[in-house]
């Protein structure tokens, strides 16, 4: 099991206005992000509108993605669901669809509060997968919240490849940090997914980061990453203070509601693709 590190987009994914996969987007879109240089590419997650899109939507994305990449880079791709029978069924359909890497949330929608169900929950997942796995450690919209001692134990798993902590929870990742401070002979890959902190996450030892909005401004983050690999603090501040206003911009002020619709309207600017969001996303930009 390779290790995952540098900058990993979590990309759109482009529709058509049906809410069906547009496949040449979504190529267009790999081709995009490979030649910023990034080190992988996650699909079906938060950004990419995973769990609001049909089932076969997302095995289309995977098997397009899987056949467009051939390679390139690894593939990452969420099978998250509402319980552990429907995230194995949903996961070894696609990992047969062609992706490196299976990534899980906790299940969703019901609070799962105890801990030992949740290291339960990744165990068997991972035990009845044949891809390595990921856990997406975000709270925000599964509603589990989970400590340092539950997230070091699923990460010691044997077919668990690391986390992407989206949870901006920095206590938790320091904590993780401080107690696997070599990255060489770390047993797991370490991924932040908070966009405010990537300078400073980096600087402390993260492996990488996995970033939605910051798909549109790769060129910034993959220099990030680049100075804070060589330890340049004040290029690494720079860049990430660079990077946070060029999000703001696109965001704009009711980035709760518009932030799909912005991103998707940024990179339909680049002629990447249309801006088409699963309904019932507000997408007020669609006209513009």
């Amino acid at each position: 099991m390779s290790k995952l590190s540098g900058v990993i987009p979590a990309i759109p994914t482009p529709l058509l206005k049906n809410e069906d996969l547009d496949v040449e987007s979504l190529r267009k879109i790999i081709n995009y992000t490979i030649e910023q240089g990034v080190s992988g590419i996650f699909v079906l997650g938060n950004m990419g509108e995973g769990t609001a899109l049909l089932d076969s939507v997302k095995l289309a994305a995977v098997e397009t993605a899987a056949r467009h990449i051939n390679g390139r880079v690894p593939l990452m791709a969420a099978c998250s669901d509402g319980s552990t029978r429907r995230t194995i069924e949903l996961g070894k359909k696609i990992q047969d669809s062609g992706a490196d890497y299976l990534v899980s949330t906790t299940p969703y929608y019901y609070s799962f509060p105890h801990q030992p169900c949740i290291i339960d929950y990744f165990d068997k997942v991972s035990n009845a997968l044949d891809k390595p796995l990921l856990f997406y450690n975000n709270p925000g919209s599964t509603g589990n919240k989970i400590s340092s001692e539950t997230l070091e134990i699923i990460l010691n798993m044997d077919n668990v490849a690391g986390v992407k902590d989206s949870s901006g929870d920095i206590h938790v990742a320091m904590d993780i940090l401080r107690k696997y401070p070599d990255k060489e002979n770390r047993p797991f890959s370490f991924l932040y997914g908070d966009e405010t902190v990537y300078d400073i996450i980096l600087l402390l030892g993260a492996d990488g980061i996995v970033t939605g909005g910051g798909t549109c401004f790769l060129d910034t983050l993959v220099k990030l990453y680049e100075v804070a690999m060589a330890g340049d603090k004040t290029k690494a501040f720079e860049l990430q203070k660079q990077f946070w206003m060029e999000m703001k911009e696109m965001l704009g002020p009711d980035l709760i509601i518009d932030w799909m619709a912005a991103i998707k309207t940024n990179l339909k600017n680049k002629g990447l693709c249309e801006n088409y969001c699963t309904h019932p996303f507000i997408n007020r930009m669609i006209t513009n």
